[in-house]
């Protein structure tokens, strides 16, 4: 096999053995705005809820998420909201299909049997270790926009006192976060659409006081106000959009919609997204309501409120309960898809670049109790017993160990520094890091194989110009059954006339070089006859003579 045969298979090999890249830029929150990392340019949320079959990971089932990214894409889908994984399942897949359809991942950390409740609230060692495991599988990803810590925990006034709960679990995953290395993944919280005091005091609480170590990277609000074809003023955003000058972080619709008039037109994303909001919200996810009667959302239920419908086909296609679901075909529903479609087709805000935005911070006040805020604007946040959160790179970091019942005590927050929880793998190694050293080895070592290959292949070139110029014996080189048999050097005198001009055995020497090298690179060479034809010279040097002959060996 010739150099070049040798040279494609080399390239064969690596492209099969390397991971697909990709190519998706993380999105990073600054200031009051989310940015694409790599280009600079502002990010809007244009985003759907995504839940294919009640008590399953929806980012486990890859030929569903194949089927399901395709249509978002067309759809003009850039993000979608999952409220809930199993985190000992694999997300590799799907987390890929998104990501090369361009969409990111809002992912909620906490599950219906692991969250912090309304009632008997705690902030556990539990609660931190499955929060920061789910983290741990999903930090790997750059399409992962963010993540919740919970949704709706705070809904009236008697419920107020959670939020200091809410506060403590972004102050503990944003610091294990950091411990961990792991880019700055926004960590926040997304709110229900609450009475006008309340909503504003959880609002600035999320963010107030000096210590941003414990504020929430984004808030989200689930608002369903904008109902038919409303006005930016009836629904209300008007307020929404006063109310939120100077807020300190990223805030977006994390669930809208309303139908209660019937045809749905999707005017409110004009207003999310055009020139009435854009420069103060970033966006929303069309999603359900949390009265399960009106809902946005991507798939069809009961209700009729769902955006696209899937063909079970028959019975052995339903998911009955084991294993990976089936994969079911969506179907737009019109006319809402191709309504939101159009809407977002025209919606395309460009917003401030981050070399032209200025972000100022102004210290947020926190509320003080009223009657519908029961939280005290000194009040401390509760700490988990014997969590010690240290850096990765102490020198000796202890694992967390607490019982799942250990209570939260209320303390004075520190600046924390963070251990891995007992979650964490028991080599210290994330499986980030796990995957980056699985993939980097094998490469390494592909990339020095091939390498040895291209020097050996340079020096065998520089080898065969090293003998043509010496005049050296060079043989049994076979190609097609020719071998280059005789190459030498005699001496002579001017009688012999056959002497040779310096200039002419240049040209020889040169000839000679690059017919070896074809000879030996091409994969099919055709037979080649050289010869270095002697020609006479008339000079009064007597010097010696050269003789070059270059004949093929037809044996």
């Amino acid at each position: 096999m010739g150099y070049r045969s040798q040279s494609s298979f080399a390239t064969l090999l690596l492209l099969l053995l390397v991971p697909r890249v990709i190519c998706i830029a993380p999105i990073k929150a600054v200031g009051s705005k989310f940015f694409n990392s790599k280009t600079s340019d502002q990010f809007y949320i244009r985003g759907v809820s995504y839940q294919v079959e009640e008590e399953t990971d929806t980012l486990a089932n890859p030929a569903q998420c194949k089927l399901d990214a395709a249509l978002m894409k067309t759809l003009g889908v850039n993000t979608i909201r999952v409220y809930s994984v199993d985190n000992a399942q694999s997300h590799d897949e799907c987390m890929t299909t998104f990501a090369n359809a361009g969409i990111y991942l809002l992912l909620g950390l906490d599950t219906p049997k692991a969250s912090l409740y309304r009632v008997d609230t705690e902030w556990t060692m539990e609660l931190f270790n499955h929060f920061t495991k789910t983290l741990d599988v999903f930090a790997k990803y750059d399409n992962l926009l963010a993540v919740t810590v919970g949704n709706e925990i705070v809904n009236d006034a008697p419920s107020s006192d959670t939020a200091p709960y809410i506060k403590a679990a972004i102050r503990d995953v944003k610091a294990y976060r950091d411990g961990q290395g792991y880019r700055k993944i926004p960590v926040g919280y997304t709110s229900a659409d609450l009475s006008g005091d309340l909503r504003l005091d959880l609002q600035d609480y999320l963010v107030c006081g000096d210590t941003i170590a414990t504020h929430a990277d984004f808030y989200g609000l689930n608002r369903y106000s904008w109902c038919g074809n409303s006005t930016f003023t009836n629904s209300g955003y008007s307020n929404l959009y006063d109310e939120t000058e100077d807020y300190p972080v990223p805030m977006f619709f994390s669930e809208t919609g309303c139908d209660l008039i019937g045809k749905r037109e999707f005017n409110d994303q004009k207003a999310i997204l055009g020139y009435q909001m854009n420069d103060r919200w970033s966006g929303a996810i069309i999603s359900l309501q949390p009265v399960n009667v009106l809902r946005y959302e991507w798939k069809e239920e009961a209700n009729k409120y769902g955006i696209i419908s899937y063909a079970f086909g028959t019975s052995s296609a339903v998911y009955t309960g084991s294993g990976t679901p089936a994969a079911l075909t969506p179907t737009p529903i019109s006319p809402d898809f191709y309504s939101l479609q159009s809407q977002w087709d025209t919606l395309t805000p460009t917003g401030t670049p981050l070399s032209n935005y200025k972000p100022t911070y102004t210290e947020v006040s926190c509320p003080k109790s009223t009657d519908v805020w029961s939280v005290a604007a000194t009040a401390t946040l509760p700490t988990i017993a014997k969590l010690v959160i240290t850096t990765k790179a102490a020198a000796s970091s202890s694992i967390a160990q607490a019982s799942a019942s250990t209570p939260v005590v209320a303390a004075p927050v520190a600046s924390p520094s963070v251990t891995p929880s007992s979650t964490s793998n028991s080599s210290g190694l994330s499986t980030g890091v796990k995957v980056a050293i699985g993939v980097v080895i094998p490469l390494v070592i592909l990339t020095l194989s091939i390498a040895s290959f291209l020097l050996w292949r340079w020096r065998r070139r520089r080898s065969i110009t090293k003998d043509v110029d010496q005049g050296a014996g060079y043989s049994e080189v076979t190609q097609n059954g020719g071998r280059i048999t005789e190459f030498y050097k005699s001496g002579g005198s001017e009688a012999d006339g056959t002497a040779v001009s310096q200039l002419h055995a240049d040209d020889a020497r040169q000839e000679l070089g690059s017919q070896m090298i074809h000879q030996l690179g091409d994969p099919d060479p055709e037979p080649v006859e050289l010869e270095a034809q002697s020609r006479p010279l008339e000079t009064s040097l007597g010097s010696s003579l050269r003789r070059f002959s270059f004949e093929e060996d037809a044996t």
